[in-house]
């Protein structure tokens, strides 16, 4: 490439003079005269070539300078959480942050989600974040034929007619779906005892490899959110899921 350019530039200044010679009076010095107007020429046309190419390669540089910049801010950001979490089991979230990561662990997830709902409903299943989260639920279920579960937890009667749209809606699109009310589980001897056990009721296991959290207050609303990889606390929710989900009422839709 950079002979060819070389050539074409020569090329052009022959030309040039040439062009020069033939249009002057075709003396000895109009002859030298478009000689020098041809190697001008020629030194002019590869320097602009020259600028030309060192200028998209700088270009090219810089951008692709800045894309790995990105890639190795988002592996530090990567490693950072990741051994944050290997050291001390658990990574919090602030309360904002919840929805996108709840989006983000739906899109990770592989074959199985665990979930337990216990927010308040309009914090949660009325906000525009939850139609993205059910697509992926369902995309899911239709690609990975992941097996996903969750169990409403409602206070009344009231709350539980209240939410029978959002138990539909999760219903149709193939996930698993029963529901319970608070007083069932104060009424129960062991669901009570491993609930006392639980920071939460509203949270889901992941692929049985981790367990997010999202941390209520008395109203039921966002506190924090927590990701977790403890063995242990892992085996704690899915062991209470387990037995509220035999315990719990089907959606009959």
């Amino acid at each position: 490439m950079e002979i060819l350019t070389k050539v074409s530039s020569v090329l052009f200044g022959l030309i040039i003079g040439f062009l020069v010679y033939k249009t002057s009076g075709k003396s000895e010095i109009d002859g030298m005269l478009s000689i020098l107007v041809g190697l001008v020429a020629t030194a002019v046309i590869s320097n602009l070539v020259e600028f030309y190419l060192q200028s998209r390669e700088t270009r090219r540089i810089n951008a692709n300078l800045t894309n790995l910049l990105v890639k190795i801010g988002k592996c530090f950001h990567s490693v950072t959480e990741l051994n944050h979490i290997l050291r001390y089991g658990v990574t919090i979230f602030k309360r904002e942050q919840i929805p996108n990561i709840w989006i983000e662990l739906l899109w990770k997830m592989e074959n199985r989600y665990y979930g337990v709902s216990y927010s308040s409903p309009d914090l949660w299943w009325s906000q525009a974040f939850t139609k993205l989260a059910i697509e992926i639920q369902k995309t899911k279920i239709i690609v990975n034929k992941a097996d996903i579960r969750r169990v409403f937890i409602y206070e009344d009667e009231k709350e539980k007619n209240n939410i029978y749209e959002t138990m539909r809606e999760q219903s149709l699109a193939g996930i698993k779906v029963k529901s319970i009310s608070k007083q069932s589980i104060a009424e129960s001897y062991l669901l009570k005892q491993m609930a006392g056990k639980l920071e939460t009721l509203d949270y889901a296991v992941i692929d049985t490899k981790i367990a997010w959290l999202v941390v209520i207050d008395k109203n039921r609303k966002f506190k924090m959110g927590k990701a977790i990889i403890d063995e242990a606390l892992i085996d704690n929710y899915k062991g209470f899921f387990d037995h509220l989900f035999e315990e719990a009422e089907n959606f009959a839709g």
